[in-house]
Formats: C-alpha cells, structure tokens, sequence
C-alpha cells in the first residue's frame, strides 16, 4: 500500500512540474479582473427576465429531451440548484481560467497574449448573453468549453492510449453539458494543426495528429449518443424536435450540408463583421484589422516555406472557420450569439503567426498592434456587457412594477381567491405595456443578446415569475393553448389592453387579464 501512495504521490509531484505556474497564474488574472470588469454588475444583482427567471433549477426533464443530461447531475451536486449570481461568477471564473491556461499551453503563447485572449473569451458577447438572460446555466455552458480544452490538451500532452481515452470521455462530457462548445475542440485541434505546420512537423506526423483529433472526436460523439440513449431509457422522455433540439440532425441530407457549407464560411465573417447590437462599428473595424493582420502574418510566416509547409499551413487556416462555427450547419441555420462562443478563438491566430519563429525585424511592431487591437476589443466588450446588465435590470423593476399593479387589481375581482381561482394573462407581453421603451437602449433590444423589453415572455416564464420571483401561489395558468383559446374569445377581445380600465375581469370563474 505504502508503495502504491508513494507511486501516486510521484507522479501527482511529476504533473504539478509540468504546470507552467506564471501562465497559469498570468490567465488566472486576466480571467479575474476581465470576468468582474464585463460580469461584476451581474455577479452581484438579481434581475430574472425571460429563461432566467428560473431562480431554481427545476427544468430537468428539458435538459434530457435537448440532450444535455449532465446538467442534471451538475447543478445538484456541484453548483447546486439557486441561482446564486455570485457562485455563478466564481464557477464561470475558474472554468474561463483554467479554459484560458489549455489554449495557451496549446499554442504556445506569451503570457501577455495568453492574457489578452483569455480576456478576450471572457468579456465576449456570449457571456453577456448569457449572464443576461440565461445565468443559470452559464457556468454549466463554461464548463463544456472547459471539458473541450481539456480533451486537446490531453490528447496532446498525455501518453497516447490513456491521452486519446481520456479526450473521448471529456468531449462526450462536453457534449452533454452544452452541444455546441464542441467547436472548441475543433478549432483548437486546427490552430495546433498550423502550429505544427510551422514548425516544420512532417506530413506523417501532420496527417497521424489531424486523424487523431478525428477519431477522439468520433469516439467522443458516439459515447455521448449512447449516454443521451441511455438517459432518455431511464427517463422515459424523447428527444425534443425544435430549433434548439438532437432531432433536428437526423433531416440533414448531402444536398443539405454541401449547400450549408458556404453558408457556415458566410456567416463566420458576418458575425465578426457584420454590424448587431453588441458589435459596433468600432469592434467591426477592430475584427478587420486583426483578420487582414492574420493574413500578413501568414504570408510572413510562409515565405521561404517548403511546399509542404505552405500547404499543411493553408489547409488548416482555411478549414478554420468552418470548424468554429460548425454549429451553423449542424443547427441548420437556426444558431445564435450563445452556441457561438469558439468563434472568438480566431484571435488567436494572428498571435500565433507573430509570436516565435516571424521574422525578427518587424515582429515586435506586429505583436504590438495585434495586442492594442485586442485590447481595444476587450475595453468595448465590457462598455456592451454593463449596458447589457443595466438595461436588463431596468426590464426586471419595469416589469416588476407592473406586475405588482395588476396583482392587486386582480384580488379586488369578485369571487377572486388567491391560489385557486386561474389567472390566464392573454396577449405577449414584449408588445405591452408591460414592455420597457428608451430609445437610448435600442441596441440592447434588437434581439442579438437575446434580450427582451419585458422580463416575462412566454407561458413558463409566467409560472417562474410568480413562483421563484413574487413567491406567490396564484394559479396562474403557464399554458400557451389555454391562453391561445382565451385569446380567441369574444369577450376578452372585447377587452381593453392593460392598463387601461376593465382590463381585468372574471369570466367563467377564471381571472383574465388582457396585456395586449
């Protein structure tokens, strides 16, 4: 036994060598004060609007049917079930930090760009979203990219049959927390194919580590199909066939994915180019700048270069894009900003090409203006994110008020009793009066952050809201079909919309209150 404790304490001594402390320590950083300067108003504040007024977690049997049953072991065990805004953001931190360390470590970067990537990652507007609208589960999403990184970095720096076993379990987990954070899987093996490209690596070797990373990855997608069988067997349930579910994969044909494809390359740069509401005109020119940068540096790098090397370099760089945003053909166009986080780690390319191995003269001007071109980013990252976070919170005290309001004229309807007579509330509530309007915040509204003028959307955000947020046990009724069939009815079209007089009022025992 004696023998076996000393073994195991060697090799955890052997491993703790190989951490490089001032990277881990200099990312470690950068993901603390990025994560407070961009996230410290929403570590610190409640304001539950749309998906996040599930104070609570009580959506397992949501996470079996879209596919994402870890969550479901995740939040009771580790981060527990309360949406506590701040453990959310010290979760998010580590996972940022140590996600940060891997892809450093990867591609062999400076401390300082290390740092500036990582800062990079965590202000980025896929964080905003979802400390926004879905921080519940945004350190849950984080720690599937966390899994991703780890998958690379031990396919690339374990021994082979243990590395490759282990990348497979951890991109199966990564799978399971959120599907979509695979892309950072993908487009870390491709930055570390243009690495090694670089560095002069043979195409044996070249070809042997692509087909790995392949192979990690199916291995890894065929133990996560057998877990989400697995799991829908003891549960019962099926695979949800909506935008956001598994199902939708089985209608992807050939003619579906080759024309898919071009539309994957399309909208990778629109997303970085192309104007929404969390990137203005100066991080579009900023994006450009970086990606033109990108492409001097690849030209720098591969002058002088052996065919070889040219073409291994420009094999990856050009399957790049499609690897970070592979979502968009997988999801069948329907992807947004939150299934989007890889395709952030683009940035790192032009680091990689300035880094060790340009050429001497002009490399330090280069790394120069890839690094104020970051950093730039970065500062109007976090000027978006506490936009975000206010015009969020100014939704949830608007719509808190209003409920409030119409809370109390419903208890004065005759024959009301709180907790047993239904409360079906007809009409959307984002084109209220419910609604929060100040044309200042328009471009927190146009819809790229998923935010909403009114913290209460559809029908299961009614039943949270009064649930987790007022705490209250009014039988509200959290049914779309119900409430579409009020709506249909004569005599609650014939209502005014709140807030005007006898929007409220008892008809066949149930309390109806018209918003719109």
């Amino acid at each position: 036994m004696q023998l076996i404790l000393d073994k195991l304490e060697q090799q955890v001594q052997t491993c703790r060598k190989r951490i490089d402390l001032p990277l881990l320590g200099a990312v470690s950083l950068a993901a603390l004060v990025s994560m407070l300067l961009a996230h410290g108003f929403a570590f610190t504040n409640l304001f539950p609007n749309h998906d996040s007024t599930v104070v609570v977690f009580d959506a397992q049997w949501t996470m079996y049917v879209l596919g994402r049953w870890a969550q479901n072991i995740y939040f009771p065990l580790i981060r527990g079930k309360i949406a506590a805004p701040w453990l959310i953001g010290i979760f998010s931190t580590v996972y940022i930090a140590i996600s940060g360390y891997c892809i450093a470590s990867l591609l062999r970067l400076r401390n300082n760009a290390a740092m500036l990537m990582t800062g990079l990652l965590a202000c980025c507007a896929t964080v905003t979203a979802m400390l926004a609208t879905y921080n519940l589960w945004t350190d849950a999403h984080l720690m599937g990219m966390l899994l991703a990184c780890l998958g690379v970095f031990c396919l690339e720096k374990v021994k082979p049959i243990p590395g490759f076993c282990v990348a497979a379990v951890l991109f199966c987990g990564c799978l399971a927390f959120y599907q979509a954070y695979i892309q950072f899987a993908l487009g870390l093996f491709l930055l570390v194919l243009v690495r090694k490209a670089l560095e002069g690596t043979t195409w044996r070797s070249w070809l042997l580590y692509g087909l790995r990373a392949l192979a990690s990855l199916a291995v890894g997608a065929a133990l996560y199909l057998i877990s989400v069988k697995v799991s829908l067997a003891m549960t019962g349930y099926q695979l949800a066939d909506t935008g956001n579910g598994l199902a939708q994969l089985t209608r992807l044909g050939p003619a579906a994915i080759l024309t898919g494809i071009p539309a994957v390359y399309q909208d990778f740069f629109e997303k970085l180019l192309g104007y929404s509401g969390w990137n203005d005109r100066g991080m579009r020119v900023a994006a450009a700048l970086l990606l033109l940068l990108s492409l001097w540096g690849l030209f720098l790098r591969l002058r002088g270069q052996t065919g070889r090397g040219i073409a291994q370099s420009l094999l990856a760089v050009a399957l790049l894009p499609f690897g970070l945003n592979v979502i968009y053909l997988l999801a069948s166009g329907n992807v947004y900003i939150l299934m989007q986080h890889a395709i952030f780690l683009v940035y790192a390319l032009p680091w990689m090409l300035f880094g060790s191995g340009a050429p001497e003269a002009p490399r330090a001007l280069w790394r120069w203006c890839v690094g104020a071109l970051c950093a730039f980013l970065v500062l109007r990252m976090v000027i978006c994110a506490n936009g975000a976070y206010v015009y969020t919170k100014l939704v949830y005290d608007q719509t808190a008020r209003q409920m409030s309001v119409i809370t109390a004229e419903v208890q004065q309807l005759p024959g009301y009793e709180e907790g047993v007579t239904p409360i079906a509330f007809v009409g959307d509530f984002t084109q209220s009066n419910f609604a929060y309007r100040d044309p200042a915040f328009s471009r927190y509204e146009e819809g790229d952050l998923h935010q909403v003028p009114s913290a209460v959307t559809y029908d299961g955000t009614i039943k949270w809201w009064f649930q987790h947020v007022m705490g209250s046990s009014a039988a509200v009724i959290a049914d779309q079909a119900q409430l579409d069939a009020w709506a249909e009815d004569e005599r609650v079209q014939a209502m005014p919309a709140y807030p005007y007089s006898g929007c409220c009022a008892m008809l066949d025992g149930t309390a109806v209150v018209k918003i719109s």
